[in-house]
């Protein structure tokens, strides 16, 4: 029965996954999902209370997945580095496509879906720089960061852009001075992030094409 209902869900996630890289966030509803998955509304509302629900497990399945790319390709990083590529990742990937910018736009302006980044950002922070802060802490931490790249994906959509390459340094200025990181080592890990940024542009572009798995 557990395997049964993991399928399921594996089958909504993924096709809302489709649905929403190839229509966008507000033409992919509980109907197009249905239609897409074989999978009937009842059984689509016994697992989630609505399409929020549905996107903030999906977005949570694909940071579990870019944390996992991270790990492997920065093994022996610093902790201050892992955590600054995986906002560059995002920041990347929404500089880059459209249709994904209008897709994390609509996710910060969720509060389930914001909540749900924010939960996973600290999490991942905790694991990474360990107990330098309590769990209260970091989820503070992770709601100022999450705020302040949405701030930077609400920015790509004002009549006068801001200036996107500095906006980014800077929200991983933020991020990791938040965390107790050194000015030094701040600067230093972004420059040596920006050496690498076609690496960080394509594990954003395979968090997109890969199938998902939950």
């Amino acid at each position: 029965m557990r395997e049964h209902s993991k399928q399921i869900r594996q089958k909504i996630l993924a096709t809302a996954k489709d649905l929403l890289v190839t229509q966008g966030y507000k033409k992919t509803t509980i109907r197009n999902i249905v239609q897409h998955s074989g999978v009937l509304t009842g059984s689509i509302y016994h697992f989630y209370q609505n399409k929020e629900a549905i996107f903030a497990e999906m977005l949570a399945s694909i940071i579990h997945h870019c944390i996992e790319k991270i790990d492997a390709c920065c093994g022996d990083e610093t902790p201050a580095f892992k955590y600054a590529v995986i906002c560059e990742v995002e920041l990347t990937k929404m500089r880059d496509d459209a249709r994904i910018c209008e897709i994390y736009y609509e996710c910060y302006h969720s509060r389930v879906i914001f909540e749900k980044m924010a939960e996973l950002f600290a999490r991942y922070a905790h694991q990474l720089f360990g107990t330098r802060f309590t769990e209260e802490e970091y989820r503070h931490k992770a709601v100022l960061i999450k705020g302040a790249m949405g701030a930077c994906i609400t920015a790509f959509y004002f009549d006068n852009p801001i200036d996107d390459d500095a906006a980014r340094a800077e929200v991983i200025y933020l991020a990791l001075r938040l965390f107790g990181v050194s000015e030094a080592e701040v600067e230093a890990t972004i420059a040596r992030m920006k050496q690498q940024k076609n690496l960080w542009s394509n594990i954003a572009q395979e968090l997109v094409e890969e199938p998902l798995a939950i």
